[in-house]
């Protein structure tokens, strides 16, 4: 933690100490300067000139204020706008527990990368041992999450350390004493500055307002012509690239590319230019093109022998058997990474670091005549089989499948995908087929893969996208932050349709190392109480509650049929799903007997 006075961000001595308004204002201005586009605001008093000074510069239409109550949504919340906008996102808290309630979101933006700023309201230094209401040590609580903590004492002026700490969270950390920024150096991620602020913390008149509109204006959905120019756009920039590839790949080598979370388009463009096979997760940003392969994971067994090489995009995080190809000996393994990443330590992986495009495409080579060809056709074959699988167990159970409406929610995707970090993520690795070309972008909280938050998240995702995103999710995950259900009345709603699998408690276990013990019988009863734990709830109404349009759907048609009403439907709408819940882990083996079959 660095305290602002003690250290290189000091400015010069002021005359005399700011008024609380006064360093509210200077703190808005270094955000809104460091382009800032969104703040979430949690209401409090100790946090009000913060509140006031957000609010006037949201009427000059500097930025926009997303207001929320529980503190811990708001945290995800701004983790979905960052991940969407790309660009750094404010969190504004009061004093006491409101910070704690950060520690979540902060944890999930530090494994993930992305650019959150904590601005904590704290007590001036004088009320700290004295038993004050909502006092207590919060500068540096966030400890290793966060890039940086900078503490601002009451009266002083904010903008250095504001200013700073909006470097550190874009991965630039200072060079020497006087704070001299050369180039990337750390990963993006969280910072924390804690803001001290005395009585009075209102302001002392109205001038500040004087001929500004009495509301604040807010961005209108993305028109269809803007999204095609955005999706147009994103598809730019490819010419030359797949012959400047091949040119680098002189040798013939039996080589896949792995694209995990987070890998992105070129992950995709590269596998398709030089004609490898390629392995991609959901929320890698490229499940598409010519040579991607959709059941990757039940193939791998019996390809994996063959490999001689392995190139790896963005984080892997679903996948054993891929854990096992890129730890497995005799394979030659690179990870393609240009600049610091949160989760990667140099060292700590056996892959080697190549940031060079050209460099890397000679290490990959260029597939050999049938080693494509193989792989897909047995994808293909493989892919037949699990979905008789799957046909024949709805058939059996009268519900539908996980794997099964994943499929079903992914063919209809017309616009962003958020994913819960269960079973869905799984389910959709599992069975999404992949795209010819560039489909909709695909979020997941896979920095530290935990539930928290995932409709908070989808909602920032939704809000900073401007399109109809859609989020696919578990009953557990639902109920973890049912909370971020709420919208209070004067905010911006997003345009959200969210699936719930319903499979009454966390089945995911039974899928998992549990569900073996499980099936020997002794301990059954203590699976099912202290990992599944069953809720017996129906979840429409819970959201009805909230204000959302909710219904339910048993059907693949039904399914369809609500995604397709939601291409013209506004605002916030669920469907609850019931799927099946008997023995998971059985049909995750029939999966993989019926795609071994294929092989065979």
């Amino acid at each position: 933690m660095t305290r602002l006075g003690a250290g290189s961000l000091a400015p010069a001595a002021s005359p005399a100490p700011l008024e609380a308004m006064e360093a509210a204002r200077l703190a808005v201005t270094a955000l809104v300067d460091g382009g800032v586009p969104y703040v979430v605001l949690c209401p409090g008093s100790r946090s009000a000139p913060l509140a006031y000074a957000l609010a006037e510069a949201e009427l000059r239409g500097e930025l926009e204020v997303m207001i929320r109550l529980d503190e811990r949504d708001a945290g995800f919340l701004a983790v979905g706008l960052a991940a969407a906008c790309g660009a750094p996102v404010a969190i504004v808290t009061t004093s006491g527990t409101a910070v704690g309630e950060l520690v979540p979101a902060i944890m999930e933006a530090n494994h993930a990368g992305l650019p959150l700023l904590a601005v904590t309201a704290d007590r001036p230094e004088e009320l700290h041992g004295t038993g004050s209401n909502q006092t207590t040590v919060q500068a540096g609580l966030f400890g290793e999450h966060v890039r940086a903590s900078l503490l601002v004492e009451a009266g002083e002026d904010p903008t250095a350390a504001v200013r700073a700490a909006l470097l550190a969270a874009e991965g630039l950390a200072p060079e020497d004493a006087v704070g001299v920024v050369d180039v990337r150096q750390v990963p993006r991620g969280p910072v924390q500055v804690d803001l001290a602020f005395r009585d009075p913390l209102t302001p002392p008149d109205d001038a500040a307002l004087a001929g500004l509109p009495p509301v604040a204006s807010r961005p209108d959905l993305l028109t269809e012509l803007e999204l095609l120019e955005r999706d147009a756009e994103a598809a730019e920039g490819l010419a030359g690239f797949a012959e400047s590839m091949r040119a680098a790949a002189l040798r013939e080598r039996r080589t896949v590319v792995v694209a995990g979370h987070g890998a992105g388009a070129m992950a995709a463009d590269f596998a398709a230019a030089l004609g490898l096979p390629l392995l991609a997760e959901p929320s890698s940003d490229a499940r598409f093109g010519p040579t991607a392969v959709g059941a990757y994971q039940f193939l791998l067994p019996a390809f994996a022998g063959t490999v001689e090489a392995v190139v790896l995009f963005g984080r892997p995080t679903l996948s054993r058997p891929v854990a096992a190809l890129l730890n497995r000996d005799g394979v030659d393994a690179a990870m393609y990474l240009t600049e610091p990443s949160p989760w990667f330590t140099p060292g700590r992986r056996r892959e080697r670091v190549i940031s060079d495009l050209h460099e890397l495409a000679a290490f990959a080579g260029h597939a050999p005549g049938e080693w494509l060809a193989g792989w897909l056709s047995t994808d293909a074959e493989a892919r037949e089989a699990m979905e008789l699988v799957l046909a024949q167990r709805e058939g059996e159970t009268g519900r539908l499948t996980g794997p099964a409406l994943a499929a079903t929610v992914w063919e209809a995707l017309d616009g962003p995908l958020v994913l819960g970090s269960s079973r869905p993520v799984r389910d959709m690795d599992i069975m999404a087929a992949p795209r010819s070309g560039r489909g909709p972008r695909v979020f997941a909280n896979r920095g530290l893969a935990g539930i928290d938050g995932t409709l908070a998240t989808a909602a920032g995702v939704a809000l900073a996208e401007r399109r109809r995103t859609v989020a696919l999710m578990g009953d557990v995950t639902f109920l973890h932050d049912a909370g971020g259900l709420l919208l209070p009345t004067f905010e911006r709603e997003p345009r959200l349709d969210v699936i719930v699998a319903q499979d009454d408690g966390g089945t995911i276990f039974s899928t998992l190392e549990h569900g073996a013990v499980a099936e020997r019988g002794a301990y059954r009863g203590a699976v099912t109480r202290y990992f599944r734990t069953p809720h017996g709830l129906d979840l429409a109404p819970i959201a009805q509650a909230y204000g959302w349009d909710a219904t339910t759907a048993t059907t693949h048609q039904a399914v369809r049929a609500w995604l397709a009403e939601g291409s013209t439907a506004g605002g916030r709408r669920l469907l609850e799903v019931p799927v099946e819940r008997r023995d998971p882990r059985g049909l995750h083996r029939a999966l993989a007997a019926a795609a071994a079959a294929a092989l065979d």
